[in-house]
């Protein structure tokens, strides 16, 4: 049986530009890698949307995806990740099931979902699926997954838990995937994710990963990885698209899986190049105008120095740089008027001016100075 992991699509998310036509592109590229490799399913490891309330566009793209897949035959495995609204998503499901394009929103028991078998090429693949459960939701999935089982009072005592229960459908004659949209302990993120859904109590350890899987497909984090901490196999497959400059350089990719019950499972990489780069530039104007030629039509985050305020500079950048989404000024005085220690003792209004001096390479103005002593002591006040 051949699958396809893939992941974090965040399809509608919002950047300086529209990227919806990247997104369709790319969702366009994987689906023929997909048809070209023979791909009997495709799994989705949540993040399918970036918004809980995506657009008519956003939706268009994702559905157009998997009625291409129905047309060429392949199946798909979808699951709920933290940007995607559970009920929106699973509204098609009753629709969609038939079709083999299979959707599981929310954490579900292995009776009801919670474990899919799938056929292929005489062989049959158990896939248990495990979508993102907040903190707040923890006690509720719980319930759901099993009232009868012995609950923890830590969040990731009860995910592990969860896989446990789920992983003890496989067997040693079917496939045995999990599939999962959480956070591993130790992984890389990009800084594109959402903080407070990378860090404690939402770490998971490893270690703790049922190792009856042959695999273990995970999503949530966008940077492409494999977790050697595991005891079996697992991968973050990792956005198919540069969502943020934090992501920049990373190599953007779907998984290949060749997969025998009984036997390790082949895995292969393979590059997705229908999304554009994000890469930083900095450098005086002089040398950002001389080296345009250099970056294609990658989207830029340009860092202009200068020694002081140049009028139109933004407008000049552009004008060799038409994909400069952002144009930043940075000071190329370093004011030798203050020690560690004097900064240490200087006021909060001083600290702003020099603020303003390294970073515009001027004086802030009056009213600008107004508006800060202003908002400072409100949040004095605020504090208090």
């Amino acid at each position: 049986m051949r699958l396809l992991h893939t992941s974090d699509w965040h399809i509608g998310k919002p950047f300086a530009v529209s990227r919806l036509t990247e997104q369709e592109a790319v969702l366009a590229e994987i689906t023929e890698i997909a048809a070209h490799n023979r791909v009997d399913c495709v799994l989705v490891s949540g993040d399918v949307f970036d918004s809980r309330a995506p657009s008519a566009e956003a939706e268009k793209i994702v559905f157009s995806f998997f009625a291409d897949l129905v047309k060429r035959g392949i199946a798909a495995v979808i699951i709920g990740g933290n940007h995607d609204h559970p009920k929106r998503l699973g509204a098609l499901r009753r629709l969609l099931d038939p079709l083999r394009i299979l959707i599981r929103p929310e954490p579900a028991r292995a009776d009801d979902g919670g474990v899919i078998e799938f056929a292929a090429g005489g062989e049959l693949a158990r896939i248990a699926v495990l979508p993102f459960v907040s903190e707040r939701q923890i006690v509720d999935a719980c319930a759901i997954m099993g009232p009868e089982q012995q609950w923890y009072g830590e969040y990731s005592e009860n995910v592990c838990a969860m896989m446990d229960l789920l992983s003890r459908a496989f067997s040693a004659d079917t496939i045995n995937i999990m599939m999962a949209h959480l956070f591993a302990f130790g992984a890389e993120t990009s800084g594109s994710e959402w903080t407070f859904h990378t860090a404690l109590p939402y770490a998971i350890s490893p270690a703790r990963f049922p190792t009856s899987a042959q695999y273990i497909a995970l999503g949530h984090l966008h940077r492409p990885q494999e977790i050697v901490t595991s005891p079996v196999p697992c991968h973050y497959a990792g956005a198919p698209l540069q969502l943020d400059f934090g992501e920049q350089g990373q190599r953007k990719r779907v998984i290949l899986l060749d997969a025998k019950a009984g036997r390790p499972i082949h895995i292969d990489s393979i590059s997705l190049s229908a999304g554009k780069n994000l890469r930083d530039l900095e450098g005086k104007i002089d040398d950002i105008e001389a080296r345009a030629s250099e970056f294609g039509d990658d989207y830029l985050r340009v860092t202009v120095i200068t020694d002081g305020p140049v009028p139109g500079l933004a407008e000049r950048v552009r004008a060799c740089l038409p994909n400069a989404i952002y144009v930043r000024t940075k000071s190329s005085i370093i004011s030798e008027t203050q020690t560690p220690g004097s900064r240490a003792q200087a006021k909060p209004l001083e600290l702003f001016q020099d603020f303003c001096r390294r970073q515009h390479g001027g004086e802030a103005s009056p009213d600008l100075l107004r508006v800060f002593s202003e908002l400072y002591e409100e949040a004095i006040h605020a504090a208090e």
